[in-house]
């Protein structure tokens, strides 16, 4: 019986943290959609959580990189323009709904084809995994 019950408060403990809001702890998947051209690059994601979480945690993600410098900062439009060594670029945060937000990052193209990691998606995936959100790019 006392092991029946356990198995019982554990799953229900389970159940309500994987569906909370995410940016508190729970874990949702968001596809990140990408895109390149010669002279852009652009990232957008949608992210269940609260718009002025996803601002905050991408001025946090920012402020905490000693390479990236803000250059105009927004928080009424929760814009953000940076520069990140010869690359300048923008972080938006738009409220879709309560819950949910887009978050999108463009920068100029560093046009280096052989680059395989782009700053735009790893701004993406580092504000996700802030957020506890599994962000994945989209096919």
């Amino acid at each position: 019986m006392k092991k029946n019950l356990i198995i019982l408060l554990f799953t229900a403990f389970s159940t309500a943290l994987l569906s909370g809001c995410a940016g508190l702890g729970a874990a949702t998947v968001g596809a990140v959609m990408y895109y390149k051209s010669q002279s852009h690059e652009v990232a957008t994601v949608d992210i269940k959580a609260p718009a002025s979480n996803v601002y905050q945690t991408a001025l946090k993600v920012v402020n905490s990189n000693e390479n990236v410098d803000i250059v105009k900062q927004d928080d009424a439009a929760m814009l953000l323009d940076i520069n990140q060594a010869d690359t300048a670029a923008s972080i938006k945060i738009a409220k879709v709904s309560r819950g949910l937000s887009q978050l999108t990052i463009s920068a100029d193209s560093s046009g280096d084809e052989n680059n395989a990691s782009s700053r735009v998606l790893d701004g993406v995936f580092r504000i996700c995994k802030e957020l506890n959100v599994e962000c994945q790019l989209s096919e």
